[in-house]
């Protein structure tokens, strides 16, 4: 049946922790593999208990698990912005920091429905757009067939090309 549910990863809490390493170190080596980058397994698991650890600070900081019938399929990183890229950007946007679907997953609607519960979720938080800087491998095609477009900036940290798109559900609900 597929049903897709999500969990928020919550800070000290060890099954959290452990489903998402099982997420997280298979998501780190292939961005590092695009990237020509070589982490540890250590160093990746010191970044995702960094991640998890800034968990709660902020309501509309987000950090989830996704399931399809109880099976961990995906994990993303979302917020708030509130360093809106060094004045790249409007303050605001909802942006999408990490994000993962497991290859045996991908390319089946799974992605398009976690991307659609982030969507909602940074709606209800107040972003009208959303921006992200996508792996050129696996991330770009994915991110422009949801409508992602490169603004042409690059964002200073990983100097990676920013992109962004206007949120759908948003735009509806103000007009209406």
């Amino acid at each position: 049946m597929n049903i897709l549910t999500f969990t928020q990863i919550e800070k000290g809490n060890q099954t959290h922790y452990e489903t998402a390493k099982t997420l997280w170190l298979p998501f780190s080596i292939e961005l590092d593999e695009h990237e020509g980058i070589t982490e540890t397994e250590n160093e990746i698991l010191h970044d995702l208990a960094r991640r998890i650890n800034i968990q709660g600070s902020r309501a509309t900081m987000h950090f989830e698990i996704a399931y399809a019938d109880l099976e961990p399929i995906g994990i993303a990183m979302f917020a708030i912005d509130t360093g809106t890229v060094y004045g790249l950007l409007e303050s605001g946007y909802g942006v999408i920091t990490g994000f993962y679907i497991k290859p045996e997953y991908r390319r089946k609607g799974f992605g398009r429905d976690f991307f659609t519960h982030i969507e909602n979720t940074l709606i209800k938080d107040g972003a009208s757009k959303i921006y992200l800087t996508p792996d050129e491998v696996t991330g770009e095609p994915f991110w422009k067939a949801l409508g992602f477009e490169n603004s042409g900036k690059i964002d200073p940290d990983d100097k990676k090309f920013i992109y962004i798109k206007d949120c759908l559900s948003y735009q509806k609900a103000v007009i209406e």
